[in-house]
């Protein structure tokens, strides 16, 4: 029995494989656990720099909402790229050229995962300083 794959059903098959690996984003590592019953160490003054411990509440509340802006502009980018991409996609499993034309955001992605690591850190810092 022979099992051959047509090349317009192969060019799809590849097509889509390009367009799926072009969407794909790891999640960052997990934060340490500070704040749970089974925390297994506690915040302390030497996990912050002088600066952060400098910081107040409000201070911190506007840096984390200054992030939050900045991670939307970066997902929209993102978003706004996506339609580009599923296009290059379609007309890869026709014609293997167009993949190049795909985005991948890689700057928008690392500006997402730093964003990401300096919430947690001030989301570990408004907790020992005991923000509400």
């Amino acid at each position: 029995m022979r099992c051959a794959l047509s090349s317009r059903a192969l060019l799809c098959a590849l097509g889509l494989a390009a367009a799926l690996t072009a969407c794909a984003r790891s999640a960052p590592d997990l934060p340490t656990d500070f704040g749970s019953v089974n925390a297994t160490k506690r915040l302390q003054a030497s996990d912050f720099t002088k600066v952060d411990l400098a910081k107040s509440c409000a201070d911190i509340a506007q840096e984390r909402e200054d992030l939050d802006r900045r991670n939307h502009l970066a997902e929209a980018e993102i978003k706004a790229d996506r339609t580009q991409n599923q296009v290059a996609g379609y007309f890869a499993a026709l014609f293997i050229l167009p993949v190049v034309a795909v985005d991948t955001n890689e700057k928008q992605v690392a500006l997402l995962d730093s964003n990401q690591a300096r919430i947690d850190q001030l989301l570990r810092l408004s907790r020992f300083k005991e923000c509400r």
